[in-house]
């Protein structure tokens, strides 16, 4: 009786232990306009530079965002990263599809004038469940179809974030920090005609305090698997060894 119960304990705690995957961070921001700054400003080298972490490779998917006033924002990206000693980074031609975020440990997606399809929803899915940290950038309401296309990626992947669309602080302006593990060390991040992201963790506001760069599952841990079935284990045996005395 008491070897079946704790064989059961151990299958449980097991299942449990699998379904509870860690989710990586999933970052939004709107506005690609702060890519710009990249090699110009020391605050928004240093987020950059905070997302990637200790990682090594970094995946940026190739877009053509409808107005040119952007510029080729996801090529700039790839050089920033690529130039720092022991990164690599690569332009991804899409759709995404299933490999295609392999070895990746930050993926990045800007204003995007094409719908992500299933196939991609279920990569980025997989990539964030094994940690994969994924950051999108919509930019304000001149690129309708570009937000549009990313809020549907979000939704799709149960995000609680959306971009609202808006159009804040024409010109380059000097961010309003929040506290956080992402921000640090980046004084002066500037921004520039943003729309407003809703939901998630806000790191960077505009100057009248609306939220336009967030985080969700920044941080997240699950118990080990070995902890998880030694309490499993301990709860049992003590269980059986008080019924086997009463």
């Amino acid at each position: 009786m008491l070897i079946r119960s704790l064989r059961k304990l151990v299958c449980l705690s097991a299942l449990l232990a699998s379904a509870m995957a860690q989710a990586g961070p999933l970052i939004l921001s709107g506005d690609a306009n702060l890519i710009n700054r990249l090699d110009i400003n020391a605050g928004n080298n240093a987020f950059f530079d905070n997302i990637l972490g200790s990682g090594s490779s970094v995946g940026v998917l190739s877009t053509n965002p409808s107005l040119c006033c952007l510029g080729t924002t996801d090529d700039r990206v790839v050089s920033y990263y690529d130039a720092k000693a022991g990164v690599t980074a690569s332009l991804i031609n899409g759709p995404i599809g299933a490999g295609s975020l392999a070895g990746f440990d930050v993926f990045v997606i800007a204003v995007p004038e094409a719908a992500i399809g299933a196939a991609g929803v279920t990569e980025l899915s997989a990539f964030l469940a094994g940690s994969g940290t994924l950051f999108l950038l919509g930019d304000n309401a001149s690129f309708p179809a570009e937000n549009a296309n990313l809020n549907s990626l979000l939704a799709a992947l149960g995000s609680s974030m959306s971009i609202v669309a808006d159009n804040l602080d024409a010109g380059f302006n000097p961010a309003l920090i929040d506290a956080h593990p992402l921000t640090a060390g980046t004084a002066g991040f500037e921004y520039a005609a943003t729309s407003r992201v809703a939901g998630g963790t806000s790191l960077y506001r505009s100057l009248n305090g609306s939220t336009f760069l967030a985080v969700e599952n920044y941080g997240t841990r699950v118990p080990e698997p070995t902890s998880l079935m030694l309490a499993g284990i301990a709860v049992a045996a003590l269980a059986a060894s008080r019924r086997i005395r009463g």
